[in-house]
C-alpha cells in the first residue's frame, strides 16, 4: 500500500510541476466551456430526428464528453447526478448499481426490464438476486442520453416505463484533426476517498484515407469508501480493467457509406465480497466474484446521397454478461441451519445476439411542412444459464432463478412532421413479439425434469408527440404513450411452475413548457429553461420487496406514478449556471399506499465562472435532498440533506500545455454524513479529485 501511494504521490506531483511551469504560456480559446454551460442546447439523436433537448417534445436530457468528464464519475452510477428524475440506486460497490426513472427501478424487482439500457445500439440486460444490472466504466464513453417515459419505448422496445438510457463510445474521430495519422489522448486520475487512481489511454490513428481505428485501455482501482463519520463503506473497494477497439471505413462516391465494428471488454475480480451487494445483509456470507461484461458490432451505413427516402443503418452484436462465483459461504437461517443455498460455486449469465435495421425517409411536402419517416425492425436471441455446484450434482438454475431461453422482435414506425420550425408532430407504433422458454433442469434434489412449456405475448407502443413554439420564446409540448411490458422468465416460470402472467400496461401524459431568451439581462446572455410534468398509470403492477424473511411479489391492479421535472440554464460569455429539480409520487391505487422506490424530492444548482484569457473554469454545485417518509411495505424513511460541491477546470490551447485538461473537484465539501433514499449504504464523506489528461 505504502508504495502505491508513494507512485500517486509522485504522478500527481509532477502533473503539479508541469502545471506551475508552464502557466503563464498558456492563453484561453474562447467558447472553449460553452457546450457545459448549454445542457438544453445538447443534440438528442435518440428521438429519431436529430434536435436540440429543449425542441424535443420529451423528458430528455444529453450529457456530452465536457459533462462527463467533469462529474470525475468514480463509477457508472455518478455519471447521472445533474439530470433531474435519475437516480443511481443500490449501493457504493461496483457490483451494486442499478437505475432509477421517475421511481422505477428497484433493488429487488424486475426492473430491468422497464428500463432499457443501451450501448452503441446495443440492448444490455443483467439480472441477480442482490446485485446490479450494468457494469462498465464511464471512461469508454463521450455521451449518454436518457430519455424518461415510455414514449421511448416507440423506437426502443416495448416496456420502457421508465425510461431508455443511451451510452455512445467514443469514435477515432473524436481526436483526429482533417488530415491526421494519428492521434490520441492519455489521463490520469487520483481521488482521496478511497485513495481512488485511474490510468487512461487511447490511440486513434487513420492509416489510409477513410479508414479509421481506435483502441482504449483503462485501469481504474480504489480501496473501500469512508463516509462522512470517517467509517468504512463495505465493499466500496474493486479494480477493474477495460478496453475498447473500434473500426470505421467510409466509401462511396460521396462517401455515404461505412462499415463499422466494435468490441469492447469490462471486467473486475474481488475476493471475499458480500454475497449480497445491495443492502448488506450478513445472511448470504461472502463469495469471490468475477464479474465480466462483452460487447461486440458489426455494421453498415448508408445515407443515399441525392435519395431522400433512404437513410440506412444495420448492425448485427453479441452481448454477454456474466458473473462467476466461488468459495461462496453457506447461508444459514439459525445457529444449526445453514445450507449451501446458492451451490458451492456458480455462474450467472446472460448471452444475447441482436439484429436491427431502421431507415430515414424524407418528404417535402410543401407549405413550409416536411416528414420524416423512420420504421425499423430488431431481433434478439438470449440465453440465461445459472449452473451451480452443489457439490453432488450441478443444479441448472433455482426455483427463483431458471435458466431459459427468451425471443423477441420488433418492428416499428415514427413520423415527424414539421411546419416551418414551429410545429412538430410525432405519431408512433411499435409492436413487438416476445417468447419465453424454459426446456429441462435440474431440481434441488438434483434430478433431471423435462418441463418444455414456453409463453408468448404481444405488445403494443403506440404514442403521440407535439410541440409547439407560440413565439420565439415561448414552447408548449405534450405527449401520450402507452406501451405493454412483456413477461420475463423470471416471472413466468418462478418455482418451475408455468405462472398466469399478465402484460403490465401503461398509460402515460406528459405536458410542459419551454423559454429561450436571448439578451435577457445583457448583450450576448442566454436563458433556457424545460418543465415537464406526467402521470404514468400502470395496471398489473409486479412489486418486489423484502419482508424480512423473503422475496415477496405483489401484483398491484393500478399503480400511478406522477411528478414534474425542471431543468434551466443561464449563461453569459463568463458566468453561467443550471438548474435541475424533480418531485415525483408513487401510489398503490387500490390501498392508496405509497409505493417503494420513490426517491426522495431533490434539486441541484450550479454557479460557475469562465476565466477567458485563462481558459479557466470553476463553480459550485448543490445538491439537496428532502427528508423520504412515502414509503411503502418494509420501506425505511430517511432524512433531508445538502451536500456542497467545489470544481475547477482549466483548458489551455497554447504551450507546451496546448491539448491539455486539468480538473480538480471537491465533492461533499463539508464530509456531511448522509444516507441516499434508494441505497442501502451510506453516501460516500468528502473527496478531493485530481484528473489530468493530455490530447495529442
Amino acid at each position: 500500500m505504502g508504495l502505491t501511494k508513494t507512485c500517486q504521490t509522485r504522478l500527481m506531483g509532477g502533473v503539479a510541476l508541469w502545471v506551475l511551469t508552464f502557466t503563464g504560456s498558456a492563453y484561453a480559446q474562447d467558447g472553449a466551456f460553452e457546450d457545459s454551460a448549454t445542457p438544453l442546447q445538447r443534440i438528442v439523436v435518440g428521438t429519431g430526428v436529430d434536435k436540440v433537448a429543449i425542441d424535443t417534445p420529451q423528458a430528455v436530457t444529453v450529457l456530452d464528453q465536457d459533462a462527463i468528464d467533469a462529474q470525475q464519475a468514480r463509477t457508472i452510477g455518478d455519471v447521472f447526478k445533474e439530470i433531474p428524475g435519475v437516480m443511481p440506486i443500490g449501493s457504493n460497490s461496483v457490483f451494486g448499481e442499478s437505475i432509477n426513472i421517475r421511481g422505477i427501478g428497484e433493488n429487488l424487482s424486475s426492473d430491468e426490464t422497464r428500463i432499457i439500457l443501451q450501448v452503441d445500439g446495443v440492448n444490455k440486460f443483467f439480472e441477480q438476486y442482490r446485485m446490479g444490472s450494468f457494469f462498465s466504466d464511464p471512461e469508454l464513453y463521450k455521451q449518454v442520453e436518457v430519455l424518461r417515459g415510455p414514449a421511448s419505448s416507440t423506437l426502443y422496445g416495448s416496456g420502457a416505463m421508465g425510461g431508455v438510457v443511451t451510452f455512445t463510445t467514443k469514435d477515432a474521430s473524436d481526436f483526429l484533426d482533417p488530415g491526421d495519422k494519428f492521434g490520441g489522448r492519455l489521463k490520469t486520475s487520483w481521488d482521496s476517498n478511497g485513495n481512488g487512481w485511474l490510468g487512461s489511454a487511447i490511440v486513434a490513428a487513420e492509416p489510409i484515407e477513410n479508414a479509421e481505428i481506435l483502441g482504449a485501455l483503462n485501469y481504474r482501482k480504489s480501496q473501500d469508501l469512508a463516509d462522512g463519520q470517517g467509517n468504512d463503506i463495505d465493499d466500496s473497494d474493486f479494480d477493474s480493467i477495460n478496453g475498447l477497439i473500434k473500426g470505421r471505413y467510409t466509401f462511396g462516391a460521396n462517401n455515404d457509406q461505412s462499415v463499422f465494428a466494435s468490441y469492447q471488454r469490462w471486467t473486475s475480480d474481488e475476493d471475499n465480497q458480500g454475497y449480497d451487494q445491495i443492502t448488506w445483509g450478513t445472511t448470504f456470507g461472502n463469495v469471490d466474484r468475477t464479474v465480466t461484461d462483452q460487447t461486440a458490432i458489426a455494421g453498415y451505413e448508408n445515407a443515399f446521397t441525392g435519395n431522400n427516402l433512404l437513410d440506412f443503418k444495420a448492425q448485427v452484436s453479441w452481448s454477454d454478461t456474466r458473473v462467476k462465483q466461488s468459495n461462496m459461504d453457506p447461508v444459514c437461517f439459525g445457529p444449526t441451519t445453514c445450507v449451501y443455498a446458492f451451490g458451492l460455486n456458480s455462474e450467472y449469465s446472460y448471452e444475447t445476439w441482436q439484429g436491427k435495421a431502421d431507415n430515414v425517409s424524407t418528404f417535402d411536402l410543401g407549405s413550409d411542412w416536411m416528414a420524416y419517416v423512420t420504421t425499423g425492425l430488431d431481433a434478439q436471441y438470449q440465453e440465461r444459464r445459472n449452473p451451480r455446484d452443489m457439490g453432488a450434482y450441478t443444479q441448472s438454475g433455482s426455483a427463483t432463478h431458471p435458466e431459459g431461453e427468451t425471443k423477441n422482435m420488433g418492428g416499428f414506425v415514427q413520423t415527424e412532421f414539421v411546419w416551418n420550425d414551429r410545429v412538430t408532430l410525432i405519431p408512433g407504433m411499435r409492436i413487438d413479439y416476445g417468447n419465453v422458454s424454459i426446456g429441462s433442469y435440474t431440481d434441488s434434489s438434483g434430478d433431471t425434469v423435462t418441463l418444455n412449456e414456453e409463453k408468448t405475448k404481444i405488445g403494443y407502443s403506440p404514442k403521440l408527440a407535439a410541440m409547439v413554439k407560440m413565439t420565439d420564446w415561448l414552447g408548449i409540448f405534450g405527449s401520450v404513450a402507452h406501451t405493454e411490458r412483456l413477461p420475463s422468465l423470471d416471472e413466468v416460470f418462478s418455482n418451475y411452475t408455468v405462472n398466469a402472467i399478465e402484460k403490465e400496461k401503461s398509460n402515460n401524459f406528459e405536458a410542459g413548457f419551454t423559454l429561450a431568451f436571448d439578451d435577457l439581462v445583457r448583450g450576448g446572455d442566454a436563458f433556457r429553461l424545460k418543465t415537464t410534468a406526467f402521470r404514468n398509470n400502470i395496471t398489473d403492477y409486479y412489486a418486489s420487496y423484502w419482508n424480512g424473511t423473503t422475496v415477496v411479489t405483489d401484483i398491484i391492479p393500478e399503480a400511478r406514478y406522477e411528478g414534474f421535472e425542471v431543468e434551466a440554464s443561464y449563461w453569459t460569455d463568463t458566468i453561467y449556471g443550471t438548474l435541475g429539480a424533480s418531485v415525483i409520487r408513487g401510489k398503490n391505487r387500490d390501498t392508496g399506499g405509497d409505493l417503494n422506490a420513490v426517491p426522495a424530492d431533490n434539486a441541484f444548482l450550479k454557479i460557475g465562472y469562465v476565466h477567458r484569457p485563462w481558459n479557466l473554469d470553476f463553480g459550485w454545485r448543490g445538491d439537496f435532498y428532502a427528508a423520504q417518509d412515502r414509503v411503502g411495505t418494509s420501506g425505511n424513511t430517511t432524512a433531508g440533506y445538502a451536500l456542497h460541491n467545489l470544481y475547477a477546470a482549466w483548458k489551455p490551447d497554447e504551450g507546451l500545455m496546448a491539448g491539455s485538461e486539468l480538473r480538480f473537484n471537491v465533492d461533499n465539501v463539508f464530509d456531511k454524513s448522509y444516507r441516499n433514499h434508494l441505497d442501502g449504504d451510506e453516501g460516500a464523506g468528502r473527496s478531493f479529485k485530481l484528473s489530468f489528461a493530455k490530447t495529442f
